[in-house]
């Protein structure tokens, strides 16, 4: 061996091989990491295949048939929206993994079904049970009134219409009272209490936990602010609102007393004084006609249809289902015609950008409008509103196309729901005529504006704000601190610019002068029938009414059909767009709502709304409350 071995011998080291220890922390993630690439594999693919399945199976399947002597059956167990359902992608997995979601048919489609089953000679009675669902502004007065005016012409054409209940809100009283026999359980209770709007106020919590709220606004009566910077409401709001409730109030008690025969102001005095009514005390007072249990309606029901011996009841078939089956008809039922109305629906909160479904994007509807200008085979637009405003530059945006719309020479008529206030009239002003119910909440013309600054909540944690800018109103918008006089000055100075334009707006479109038009705004919220008489409504109707108008307007005659935007989709299209919503009826649900999940609704019904406070200048034209009943 050589030296220079023995040196490289004598500093190797010959060791026992140490036991390797893995790091269990990044096994641990990368297998995570693995199984979980695996499973979102495994779901996406397996929800495509899903998709794929049902898209065949719904493409596959054949329209229900309508049986003969058949009852059809209302369930209320549901939301009926101004506006067709949209759906996005989610919804379908959502359904697939919690159960069906709240059943939702829209307006037309209700209407347009009762109204079919009046003429069908395999339809014998139409028979009204559960109770409805509202959800956002779905199943508002407006909405409901026109559903009782289509049960009233199925009444009209000799048949006959059932209900049962058992403890009835408003709403389901509303409609249900315009039953040939109404029976409700003896152990329900009928509660005509009244309306109430209770605000929540934020004022003092936002003083304790240091957010800073300033504030402007125009309108005597524009009282949104109010929630962020007081404990209590305004004598001007309280004014107003009482006088729209009773006007409100008044309107739903004289409807029921006038399809129950009974004295409306006698029912205006015992809703007052005792607002309950147990089920003995409603049959005494004629607001129903009997007292008994389901199987005995069930019974009855039997001698008016034939039977049906595979399920051992009447025939019946759901309104959900015959809506399927017989599909939407246009107002003549004529579809070979390219004259064409169209319907855009304008529901939710109006907000800047594309906005959520359950909002009024202000870029989404422009373009939808601009869209339908550019089309020749339409002929005129119909605008139902259904919104308390938001964003006054979304307002704009939306009235902007209106307005060149009419210079197209397109006729452009407003239906308003249950809410077009606000922002909502403001979309609604210029139109050729404007339709509204009688209880529609309407008006609103003023504008506030909102900043906030959360300079003391941070302080408090330790938290300090610095910096440079080069002009003295670079920062306006910073939440750091308060704004200055000066600063809130400029802010006002757009608020008071946006109030301008909106009186001009409205002093244009209704042909009024700006006098007039300040007379009646002030940020004051009206009813339909008010708005009517003070010349910010044209007409008292409903949706059809429109729709009848703006074909009438556009010299179509009776070749003409509706279109609607958005359209509702079958489930194949849906999913062909990766949107997807099934058709069928979702399961009866047999009990209320707990106080608690009510609760919990309002809360997110209350952050929802804060939602859709994204106009970049912090300035909206949205009504201050709602209505609760």
């Amino acid at each position: 061996m050589t030296n220079n071995e023995r040196h490289t011998a004598r500093n190797m080291t010959i060791r026992k091989p140490r036991d390797k220890k893995p790091n269990i922390f990044l096994s641990s993630l990368l297998g995570n990491l693995a199984a979980m690439s695996i499973m979102a594999g495994l779901f996406f693919g397996g929800g495509i295949y899903l998709l794929v399945v049902l898209s065949l199976a719904a493409g596959g399947q054949e329209k229900a048939s309508v049986p003969n002597n058949a009852v059809l059956v209302v369930d209320l167990w549901m939301n009926i929206s101004d506006s067709p359902p949209v759906n996005d992608v989610g919804n379908i997995f959502d359904e697939a993994i919690w159960g069906p979601s709240t059943r939702n048919l829209y307006l037309l489609e209700v209407v347009d079904a009762i109204d079919r089953a009046a003429t069908d000679d395999r339809i014998e009675a139409l028979f009204l049970q559960g109770s409805l669902l509202p959800e956002n502004y779905g199943s508002g007065l407006a909405a409901l009134r026109e559903v009782r005016d289509a049960i009233g012409r199925f009444k009209a054409s000799g048949k006959a219409v059932y209900a049962y209940t058992t403890d009835p809100s408003l709403r389901d009283f509303y409609l249900m009272s315009t039953a040939d026999n109404l029976t409700m359980n003896p152990f329900g209770v009928l509660g005509l209490n009244g309306l109430a709007s209770e605000m929540m106020f934020l004022g003092n919590a936002f003083d304790k936990y240091g957010i800073g709220v300033q504030t402007t606004r125009v309108g005597k009566y524009k009282s949104a602010v109010e929630v962020f910077t007081e404990e209590k409401m305004s004598p001007a709001n309280r004014e107003q609102v009482a006088e729209l409730l009773t006007d409100i109030w008044e309107q739903i008690v004289f409807d029921i007393a006038d399809s129950r025969a009974v004295d409306p102001e006698e029912l205006l005095e015992l809703a007052n004084t005792r607002g309950f009514f147990s089920a003995e005390t409603a049959l005494e007072m004629g607001l129903v006609d009997e007292v008994g249990y389901f199987d005995e309606v069930i019974d009855e029901l039997e001698t008016v249809a034939d039977f049906d011996w595979d399920y051992d009841t009447f025939e019946q078939i759901g309104i959900a289902t015959y809506i399927k089956s017989e599909g939407f008809r246009s107002k003549t039922d004529i579809f070979s015609s390219a004259s064409k109305v169209a319907v855009v629906y304008a529901e939710g909160d109006i907000v800047g950008g594309e906005g959520f479904p359950d909002q009024v994007g202000g870029e989404r509807l422009a373009r939808e409008l601009r869209s339908l200008r550019d089309d020749p085979d339409v002929a005129a637009i119909v605008l139902r509103v259904n919104s308390p405003g938001g964003s006054a530059v979304a307002a704009e945006l939306i009235q902007r196309e209106i307005v060149l719309a009419q210079n197209a020479g397109m006729p452009v008529i407003v239906s308003m729901g249950s809410l077009a206030a606000s922002g909502g009239y403001w979309i609604s002003a210029s139109a050729d005529k404007i339709y509204a119910e009688p209880t529609t909440i309407t008006g609103s013309i003023g504008v506030w504006g909102l900043m906030f600054n959360f300079k003391d909540l941070a302080n408090e944690h330790g938290v300090t704000f610095d910096g440079v800018k080069t002009s003295e109103f670079a920062d306006l918008y910073t939440i750091s601190r308060e704004k200055t006089v000066e600063e809130m000055a400029l802010i006002q100075e757009f608020t008071d610019f946006i109030y301008d334009e909106f009186i001009e707006k409205v002093a244009t479109g209704r042909g009024m002068t700006l006098e007039a038009v300040q007379e009646i705004a002030q940020g004051r919220v009206w009813t339909g029938e008010q708005a009517h008489e003070i010349g910010l409504v044209d007409e008292l109707g409903g949706l059809e009414d429109a729709i009848s108008y703006a074909a009438k307007a556009s010299d179509l005659g009776d070749d003409w059909m509706v279109i609607q935007v958005p359209e509702k989709r079958n489930l194949s299209e849906a999913i062909s767009e990766f949107l997807a919503a099934p058709d069928g009826e979702a399961p009866v649900v047999s009990v209320q709502p707990s106080v608690f999940g009510s609760t919990l609704t309002r809360l997110r019904s209350e952050l929802d709304t804060l939602r859709a406070f994204n106009d970049p200048r912090g300035i909206y034209a949205r009504l201050p409350f709602q209505i609760s009943f």
